[in-house]
């Protein structure tokens, strides 16, 4: 059983602890830097016969060999295996585990995906000044994804996990950072998954962290009108009343063909998407979004809208369609 400390501090084992953890026994990813923490374990004072070998394997060895050097390795050096460490803690001296302290800062912006011409934005994440969301899996995620229609860092009691980079390509899932985030008393604590932009994670002071969630998400400055008025939309529309008709809202934007359109994207289950139009005409963007919430809470079958079948082998509009309904053109 691990002993839990509230104070304390094991560097040394919390590198090798998170080198193993980040080490795919499959693929043989992060095996290089698991044999470097290795080495580097030695050089900080930790010590044992296991640790050796490990340090002086080679990223050739056989995967299935170096798993029992890991294991051992951990054993000797009384450190727990990965999972088992409590999210918010930190590796202590001799293996026991601390609440990890709020010494971290927490910085966000929203700013333009650079070279997107389509006018896309991101949510970037600084750490201690230093920009995680590039050093992760390469872009921020759109603040569609995280701060509209509700924020998702928002920290609770309960441990969330949340999207926080996706790939440079703009698809997430392609490239992933996950961060779990907790609220701990007067901490918050992020635990950083999958392509991480660094080998530990972050606890920052409650309140400190709530003034800042709540700043970026009130921040519309970085806006467009399209922007504007799909953040309205995502916030405003009436989600219960659609889902009566099985419809729930998926994207919204401009239409990239005519830019004087907007668009708002629904789907149905995974059979079909539906698409509502609506013309700018000099409005702004309260007013444009007014008019589509109001369309969106009449009954489907009212709507002026077109349809697009996701399964090839479904023939003909869903059944909520009106007699205004066409198939959608791409």
């Amino acid at each position: 059983m691990v002993g839990v400390t509230e104070n304390g501090g094991g560097f040394a084992e919390q590198r090798l602890y998170d080198a193993v953890a980040q080490w795919n026994v499959e693929t043989g990813y992060g095996l290089e830097d698991l044999i470097h923490a290795a080495c580097q374990a030695l050089v900080d004072g930790l010590d044992s016969s296991a640790l050796r070998e490990l340090a002086g394997a080679s990223v050739n060895d056989s995967s299935w060999d170096t798993r029992e050097l890991v294991g051992k390795s951990l054993e000797e050096l009384g450190i727990p295996c990965p999972g088992t460490v409590p999210p918010g803690f930190t590796l202590a001296a001799g293996g026991s585990v601390a609440r990890r302290p709020g010494v971290d800062s927490l910085r966000l912006e929203v700013s333009p995906v650079p070279g997107d011409a389509g006018g896309g934005f991101q949510v970037q994440v600084y750490v201690n000044g230093t920009e995680m969301t590039s050093a992760g899996a390469g872009l921020g995620m759109d603040p569609y994804d995280v701060l509209v229609p509700t924020n998702s860092l928002v920290a609770a009691s309960q441990p969330r996990t949340v999207a926080i980079a996706r790939c440079e390509c703009g698809v997430y899932g392609c490239g992933s950072t996950d961060v779990t985030i907790m609220r701990d008393g007067d901490l918050v604590h992020w635990d950083w998954l999958l392509e991480v932009p660094m080998m530990r994670g972050v606890s920052f002071i409650a309140a400190e962290y709530d003034v800042e969630v709540a700043r970026v998400a009130a921040d519309h400055s970085w806006e467009t009108p399209e922007r504007a008025a799909g953040r309205r939309v995502l916030t405003g529309v009436d989600r219960e009343r659609l889902l009566t008709y099985g419809l729930r809202p998926s994207w919204v934007a401009n239409d990239y063909r005519d830019h004087k359109l907007f668009r708002v994207a629904l789907q149905i289950g995974g059979d079909y998407q539906v698409f509502v139009d609506t013309r700018w005409h000099g409005r702004s963007p309260e007013e444009l979004a007014g008019e589509v919430c109001a369309t969106l809470a009449l009954p489907p079958s009212t709507w002026h809208a077109t349809w697009h079948a996701i399964i090839p082998t479904l023939i003909g509009p869903p059944k909520v369609a009106g007699p205004s309904w066409r198939p959608a053109r791409f």
